[in-house]
């Protein structure tokens, strides 16, 4: 596998990490999932006429008022990712307080919360930046997405501030209607939102399904070099 397309795939499933299916979930009330929850999907990468496959692993977990989630990818058997998010669940929903991400060939990098500060620092650079009302980092996005939807079902979009590995930005999400989809773990009605994209950013769809706690069962990522990043639930384990 080319280096530009690993790292491309890497970047991608961070951002959106999703999927779920095929079991009975306890939603429970204002919080993204008041049960621990496993989702294992199947990946993959195009780029004209190059594809690749992959698996990955998805867990979030909870404790009282804690949660970890944690995400390992492994493309091919040539590129591995573990990413982890661990916060606090509160009425609005996930307030992450570290984020660690490591992969192949890479340094781990991570991202620490101080909400009492309210700053959020980058081991990558070096800086920080203020934090905004419901950050996220690209692990507690997928949950805080489904607990916003689940929420407000009727909403036309959402906007929700992302912490990526060297700054804060903002990803508006557009409704784009009903529609039934096929995933490997079976056939789900859903809502589809999508980015709305500005200058050099990336294209991002999201499926959700409100009958499983409003959890997207499939995504679909694409970078402004043609690189698309498609992932397909396959299962979903209540632990």
């Amino acid at each position: 596998m080319k280096r530009s397309l690993r790292v491309a795939l890497a970047a991608g499933l961070a951002v959106a990490v999703p999927a779920a299916g095929g079991a009975a979930l306890d939603c429970g009330p204002g919080a993204p999932l008041a049960a621990p929850v496993r989702l294992e999907y199947a990946v993959t990468a195009t780029r004209g006429v190059l594809s690749l496959a992959g698996d990955g692993v998805f867990v979030y977990r909870r404790s009282g008022e804690a949660y970890t989630v944690e995400l390992s990818l492994n493309a091919v058997g040539v590129f591995e990712m573990l990413q982890r998010s661990a916060g606090t669940v509160r009425p609005e929903g996930l307030a992450p307080a570290t984020f660690m991400q490591q992969s192949s060939r890479r340094p781990p990098r991570s991202i620490g919360f101080d909400w009492t500060a309210r700053r959020v620092t980058f081991s990558q650079t070096g800086q920080s930046e203020p934090t905004r009302p419901q950050l996220q980092d690209r692990l507690s996005l997928v949950m805080q997405l489904a607990w916003r939807h689940q929420g407000e079902p009727r909403a036309a979009g959402f906007e929700l501030p992302v912490a990526g590995l060297r700054h804060v930005t903002s990803y508006v999400f557009e409704g784009r209607g009903a529609e039934a989809v096929n995933v490997p773990a079976g056939r789900f009605e859903t809502v589809k939102f999508e980015r709305q994209k500005q200058a050099g950013d990336d294209d991002l769809e999201v499926w959700l399904a409100p009958a499983l706690c409003s959890l997207p069962v499939r995504l679909r990522f694409t970078d402004d070099k043609g690189l698309l990043i498609e992932q397909r639930l396959r299962a979903v384990r209540a632990l």
